[in-house]
């Protein structure tokens, strides 16, 4: 019954008393304002106070929570605060683009049981930011779409799997992230608002998992000041990085660039490498346990697209060969994944680069 649209779950139970205490005791609450049109808004604010008077249960599985349009605030405050009350384990809360933003009410004492929060284009004030860890003892998950953050701090020593995406904050502060307990990192930032700086992380030891994407919306200017986010995380087992920008918010001096001593796995997504691989090569030279690189429809060098293939092959080999030299002696296999109109220019590169590994295996695939 948690698993039917509240109209389909209260008529259901109407049909039949012996379902009353069903429907009083749901392990699932979800309020979704597309199941009522304009008109019947009156009538979803009745049967949705009902419900969350009267339920019975110790606590919630989870409380799901979807505003579609504009709604009175103090009415949408009073579903969350109900909601809350009866100890969810899993909130999530999401509205529409063509809606108001929501300001997150306290979670109060009653997020004591709190271990997953998704929330969706919500805002949430310093107030809120601030007390998540002490109002959230036992919180595990945390999911930021889309989020106004007021004041940009996610701190908690509980936290240990974190996705913050597109977040939006209007006094330009820098995003800071304490999570001591974090096992997987999940970091897409836009640069309105990151500055290629704008991201600090505190140490994460616990740290196995990573994927830190770096955009912006239009053509832009070399960063300033690189975003110092590499040392902290020397310590994963897997590195996703995506994105044109993302390397060049990543620069790093090759004399002071980090070790990643666990990384088994790196992932290059759509990265740009058109700066002769020197990003690529300072992480070769700085993984020695790597087993696992994967290129993703990477941006190759400009100057391999203006040469003759065929003409200057032996050259190009060479001079890859001389500029480009890395220790990786754990590396078994390299997968390559490129377009067609790079097949050319990809295959010339490689036997220059690549000439040192002789025991790694290579898979090229064409998109």
């Amino acid at each position: 019954m948690s698993f039917l649209p509240a109209r389909q779950a209260v008529q259901t139970c109407v049909l039949s008393r012996r379902w009353e205490d069903l429907w009083c005791s749901m392990p699932c609450i979800s309020i979704d304002q597309q199941e009522f049109d304009m008109a019947a808004l009156g009538n979803m604010n009745d049967l949705e106070n009902a419900r969350l008077m009267f339920h019975k249960a110790p606590s919630l599985e989870m409380f799901r929570f979807h505003v579609t349009r504009p709604y009175k605030f103090e009415v949408v405050s009073r579903w969350f605060r109900r909601g809350i009350m009866c100890c969810p384990a899993v909130v999530e809360i999401s509205r529409s683009a063509n809606t108001h933003c929501y300001v997150l009410p306290h979670l109060g004492p009653r997020g004591c049981c709190l271990r997953r929060l998704h929330l969706v284009a919500i805002y949430l004030d310093k107030t809120v930011m601030q007390h998540l860890s002490s109002a959230c003892p036992v919180l595990e998950d945390l999911e930021l779409d889309e989020c106004f953050i007021d004041h940009p701090e996610i701190s908690s020593t509980t936290l240990k799997h974190l996705m913050v995406k597109d977040y939006i904050s209007y006094s330009g502060k820098v995003l800071m992230i304490a999570a001591p307990a974090l096992v997987s990192l999940y970091l897409v930032s836009n640069a309105v608002q990151w500055n290629w700086g704008g991201v600090l992380l505190n140490d994460m030891p616990s740290l196995v998992n990573a994927k830190v994407y770096f955009k912006q919306d239009g053509p832009s200017d070399p960063p300033q000041v690189p975003c110092k986010i590499l040392c902290s995380l020397i310590n994963v087992r897997y590195l996703e990085l995506s994105g044109l920008d993302t390397l060049r918010a990543l620069n790093e001096d090759p004399d002071t660039f980090p070790t990643f001593s666990n990384l088994r796995t790196l992932l290059f997504n759509g990265c740009d490498l058109s700066d002769d691989f020197q990003m690529l090569v300072c992480f070769l030279n700085n993984t020695p346990s790597l087993e696992k690189l994967t290129l993703q429809y990477c941006k190759l060098p400009e100057g391999s697209k203006k040469r003759k293939i065929m003409e200057n092959l032996e050259r190009i080999s060479i001079e890859y060969h001389d500029t480009l030299t890395f220790q990786c002696p754990n590396l078994k296999l390299i997968e390559i994944k490129y377009k067609q109109e790079d097949a050319h220019q990809l295959f010339s590169l490689l036997s220059g680069i690549w000439r040192n590994l002789r025991k790694t295996t290579i898979v090229l695939t064409e998109a």
